[in-house]
């Protein structure tokens, strides 16, 4: 799935909205924008026997969106979740068991509405992480070289449902609201330590960076396909 931008009418935003269409969200790139999910992968034929949960969390510098679906069940029946199916899910999205529906996504957890609190200071050398229920994103500013360094590492508890390789799009970035090169991306196992260099970037400039994953999942004895979205945003500082 590619993350694309298109021009909106908003002048600032801080959370990650999920839709039918897409994913959208500002935080990871200039204001005036948003990016949405690739159009054809996003509005792919979907059985009505489909089940989606959906949840955000956000930190100081980043936010990341997990979403679940599970495939049909024979004849194109929604599958029969088990009590333990549902605290699976809910403990891999964040979210009280009690606000799970299986007939459609996940209300967002209380962090959705708040957004990350960025751009977070990434100092000279320094090398500071950011973890939620998904993953681990860390990253240094290395000012010798103008660059920052990036590594992101998916969470034990989301790893133990993926059943194959992750695709990964590659690192989409922004610098002071320009775009510039992705990163490349990879098909690799899920234990993979995501990495890249994001260049150049010197001393006072505002960096907003994203990553989206795809993957097969089995919650329970029942396959269906993961997507993790994060976006982090930064401010450089020797």
């Amino acid at each position: 799935m590619r993350l694309s931008w298109t021009t909106a009418a908003v002048t600032t935003c801080a959370t990650l909205a999920i839709s039918t269409t897409g994913i959208t969200t500002a935080l990871a790139g200039p204001a005036g924008q948003t990016r949405t999910a690739d159009r054809a992968a996003a509005q792919a034929p979907r059985g009505t026997g489909e089940q989606t949960f959906k949840a955000t969390q956000t930190t100081e510098a980043t936010e990341s969106t997990l979403s679940l679906t599970l495939d049909a069940a024979t004849g194109g029946k929604p599958q029969k979740l088990s009590s333990a199916d549902r605290r699976l899910i809910a403990g891999l999205l964040g979210e009280p068991v009690g606000q799970l529906n299986s007939a459609r996504p996940a209300a967002a957890g209380p962090n959705a509405t708040r957004g990350a609190r960025g751009p977070a200071t990434l100092r000279c050398d320094k090398n500071p992480s950011w973890s939620d229920a998904r993953g681990t994103l860390n990253a240094r500013f290395n000012c010798h070289h103008n660059t920052i360094n990036w590594g992101y590492k998916i969470s034990a508890q989301v790893r133990a449902v993926i059943t194959g390789k992750v695709t990964e799009k590659g690192v989409s970035w922004w610098n002071n609201g320009k775009r510039k090169p992705n990163n490349a991306g990879h098909v690799v196992a899920k234990n993979y330590h995501f990495h890249g260099t994001l260049k150049p970037v010197k001393h006072g400039d505002h960096v907003q960076f994203q990553d989206h994953m795809t993957f097969r999942v089995n919650i329970g004895g029942k396959p269906g396909t993961g997507t993790l979205t994060w976006a982090a945003d930064v401010k450089a500082k020797k």
